[in-house]
Order: structure tokens, then sequence, then C-alpha cells
């Protein structure tokens, strides 16, 4: 019992710092199969990843759209004006360093900007700016 206890605050921990709701089915999958600690462990092991799948599933459509229901903050920073602060270049993408509401973002763009240009957010994908250039 107390091994699942431990990797349910393990999976909670992680889910603190990545803010994505990626390892929260687990640690509720986890917390649940402590009531069957009288079981074996491969029978533990079942309802660990039985429950987390069934808790992604049935939870997650909700849990996503009720966290990105308000996006209205996304939406204030479509149409924003900044200025790129780093040219940094991975593979054959280039990605800008760019600085928003106090806030480092990465940004990528079809246009090509040099240190110091100005650009305008035209829409955020994933976790990145996706810029176009300021006429």
């Amino acid at each position: 019992m107390l091994i699942w206890f431990i990797i349910g605050i393990l999976f909670l921990v992680i889910e603190f710092i990545s803010f994505g709701l990626i390892s929260i089915w687990f640690a509720l999958g986890a917390f649940l199969t402590m009531i069957f600690y009288n079981y074996s462990l491969v029978y533990q092991f079942y309802i660990f990843v039985g429950a987390s799948l069934l808790f992604l599933i049935l939870i997650r459509k909700f849990a996503v759209k009720y966290f990105k229901g308000n996006s209205k903050e996304l939406n204030r920073i479509n149409g924003q004006v900044v200025k790129i602060e780093k040219i940094e270049i991975r593979g054959n993408t280039t990605f800008y360093t760019v600085y928003l509401d106090g806030k480092i973002w990465e940004a990528i763009s079809k246009f090509d900007f040099n240190l110091g240009d100005s650009a305008i957010v035209e829409k955020i994908v994933g976790n990145k700016l996706v810029l176009i250039k300021n006429s």
C-alpha cells in the first residue's frame, strides 16, 4: 500500500512541475490501487494500468475543455508586438526567443527575423508563439 502512495505522490509532483495534464491520471490510478493492497503485485499493476487508462478516457476531455475553456488570456496574446531577443537554429528550424508579459517565449515563423526586429504574434501552437512580420 505504501508503494502505491509513494508512486501517486511522485506522479502528482511531476504533474505540478509540468502543468500539462500528463501524469495526473497515473496519480489517480495509484491512489485507487492502494485500496487493493491485499491482492498480488501483478493484479495491483493491472488495476493501476486499467484505472489510469479509465481516468484518462473518462476525465481528460472534460478537464481539457474546463482548463482551455477560459482562453481569453491566450486570445489576448494574439496580435501583440514582440522584439526578437535571441535566434537559435536547430537542425533546419529557426527558433526565436522573445519576451511577452515578462515571460520568455520560444517562437517560430515562416519569415526570417534579425536580432532586435519587431514581430507580431499570430497565434500560439503548443507552447510556441507563431510570429509574422510587423508591417
